[in-house]
């Protein structure tokens, strides 16, 4: 298996056997571009043998909040971002993509973020398994998050969250989020009812 290496602008040319894959996030330029360029050393690639991408990851950072101490001094509390993950069709089940988690993880946890939380699609369940196989946890369900699906937020504490605090608050977002499901679910089964009734007043 290839070693990730750091992403460069001429990967950009590379993506179509990645990006036309219909099991992937459709990735334009206006959004690669700018987080590529705030924190290329979170951008890796990995290569297949003939050149082409076998799968990237796009990390980034996020401030959280910054405090001012005595003599000018601050500090800062990050966490790390996973914006993008794609693994090409062909290089599937051959474990880059944990590959490339477990390499952007290892270099967010040396730079004491306190935890990664990354996006997923309701439906997208291989990506959920492999995700909770690292770690992660869904931390909230996210009502149309997707412009055709329902999505959820993860989380994965990092060894600086000592106290887990990063997943406070969990297990009240869980039962807001059943709330939301159970609530969508009554919409569906009601407009489903009153599209049968109208469909009969119609026919008659």
């Amino acid at each position: 298996m290839t070693s990730p290496r750091l992403f460069v602008l001429e990967d950009l040319f590379k993506f179509n056997n990645i990006v036309m894959d219909p099991l992937a996030e459709v990735y334009s330029l206006p959004f690669l571009l700018p987080k590529i360029l705030e924190h290329p050393e979170l951008v890796l690639a990995a290569d297949a043998p003939d050149n082409s991408l076998m799968g990237f990851i796009l990390g980034t950072r996020v401030e959280d909040a910054t405090e001012s101490f005595g003599d000018a001094k601050t500090m800062t509390w990050n966490h790390g971002h996973i914006s993008a993950l794609a693994v090409a069709q062909d290089y599937r089940k051959l474990g880059l993509g944990t590959r490339l988690l477990t390499t952007v993880r290892d270099m967010m946890d040396r730079q004491k973020d306190f935890y990664i939380d990354l996006f997923v699609r309701e439906k997208n369940t291989i990506a959920i398994g492999l995700y909770e196989s690292l770690g992660y946890v869904k931390y909230r369900w996210i009502p149309k998050f997707y412009a055709d699906d329902h999505g959820y937020e993860m989380r994965l504490p990092l060894s600086s969250d000592v106290d887990r605090k990063s997943l406070e608050g969990i297990i009240i977002k869980k039962i807001y989020s059943f709330g939301n499901k159970l609530y969508y679910l009554l919409m569906f089964y009601i407009f489903g009812i009153i599209a049968i009734v109208i469909g009969g007043i119609l026919v008659e």
